[in-house]
């Protein structure tokens, strides 16, 4: 790893280049060897210190080895950090190791911000040396904790200033620590749902086993589809009809917005969106998931395609823990639009967050095409889920 660094030479360092040049020129002077020896012994005191401030840490090395760890709330924990030494030997410097405050050291006297955590420790390594630093920690909060920066603080061998070291690029390890599901009332009595098929009004898919009845034919028809018996009946070509279906799955989608605002009950509508997760995992129930949080690539905000089993629930509980306070938004009714124009329909939609009357005719439009509205309110600490209906508005001839 490359390294950002400067040095900072002791005060006293000028003033004893001086003396030690006032002390060659009165040596010459009074043909004194002792008072020479002592003028050069300050001087070359003085040179060793700039040449190893230097020099310090110029050959120290850092393996940024990419991991991720998974951490339930209170879990323990622990980084690896593996430094090499081919320069010169560092005796009594001190690592400040700066991460996010969702994970908290053990053991360790640390400082503690708002959003960040920062530990200092001893650190010795000689010529042509590897040593390892283990980091415990406590995983303390929902979030992904990354080590932000090292900062080495080597101080000279002789006493006069340091030499400081900061980590140039971003470290690669990182703590996910999944949020805490709380209890969601209604889940069980709402979200009765097992695999199969879905009765909709529109559909490109039929079920050949819920016939219908018969209509005219019409050139466009199938000619397999034909019902020989009741067009000899009729007189007539007629044409089946069959049911319309499509495949049952959830789509939860969440708005983070209040205004301009990230809402105030964040954490408990993610801990409802993850007890839902688990319900869906354990009754193998496919869903998928869009939050308005903006992202990069030809969907603008998080999303997260219909799936099921332990690797799409992995998924879920990783991007319910990436999210933050410091995330920009999008607005909720663009999400939901570009969700009705480009990705797949769901049978059932549940939303969580705040309602505005534009969020609610997008909403209505969907039922209209056969999607079943249910809604997620945080009442009392928990969560409680129920069918969400929406009234279509009246406009008054004045």
């Amino acid at each position: 790893m490359n390294w950002n660094k400067y040095s900072i030479e002791d005060r006293k360092i000028q003033g004893i280049t001086g003396f030690a040049i006032i002390l060659i020129i009165v040596s010459l002077y009074i043909q004194s060897e002792l008072v020479l020896f002592l003028g050069v012994f300050f001087l070359f005191v003085v040179i060793c210190n700039h040449l190893y401030l230097k020099r310090a840490g110029d050959r120290l090395f850092f393996d940024n080895n990419s991991e991720k760890q998974r951490y339930f709330v209170n879990d323990k924990g622990q980084w690896t950090l593996t430094f090499r030494n081919d320069g010169d030997p560092i005796l009594k410097g001190e690592l400040k190791v700066y991460f996010d405050h969702y994970v908290a050291p053990d053991n360790e006297k640390f400082e503690s911000s708002l959003l960040m955590n920062e530990i200092s420790i001893p650190f010795s390594i000689y010529t042509k040396q590897t040593k390892k630093i283990m980091i415990s920690f406590s995983a303390k909060r929902r979030g992904i904790a990354k080590i932000r920066k090292l900062e080495f603080h080597i101080p000279s061998l002789v006493g006069f200033g340091e030499t400081v070291l900061e980590s140039k690029y971003f470290l690669k390890q990182q703590a996910v620590v999944y949020p805490v599901p709380i209890p969601v009332k209604g889940l069980k009595e709402q979200m009765t749902v097992h695999q199969g098929v879905n009765v909709v009004p529109f559909s490109v898919y039929d079920d050949r086993l819920g016939h219908l009845g018969t209509r005219d034919y019409v050139p466009s028809d199938s000619f397999n589809r034909i019902h020989w018996k009741a067009s000899a009946r009729k007189q007539r070509l007629q044409t089946k009809i069959y049911e319309k279906i499509s495949e049952k799955g959830w789509i939860i989608a969440l708005n983070v917005s209040d205004g301009h605002s990230i809402t105030g009950n964040l954490e408990e509508l993610l801990s409802s969106i993850t007890e839902i997760a688990y319900y869906a995992y354990h009754k193998q129930i496919p869903y998928s998931l869009c939050i308005n949080v903006r992202t990069a690539g030809s969907t603008p905000f998080l999303y997260l395609p219909k799936g099921e089993g332990k690797e799409h629930m992995q998924k879920v509980l990783e991007t319910l823990a990436s999210i933050s306070t410091q995330n920009t938004s999008v607005p909720y009714e663009c999400m939901l639009s570009f969700y009705s124009r480009h990705l797949e329909y769901q049978s059932f939609l549940i939303h969580a967050g705040i309602r505005t009357e534009d969020t609610n005719r997008i909403l209505l439009n969907l039922s209209k095409y056969g999607t079943t509205l249910f809604q997620l309110k945080i009442e009392e600490g928990h969560g409680l889920l129920s069918e969400l209906v929406i009234h279509p508005e009246r406009r008054v001839l004045i």
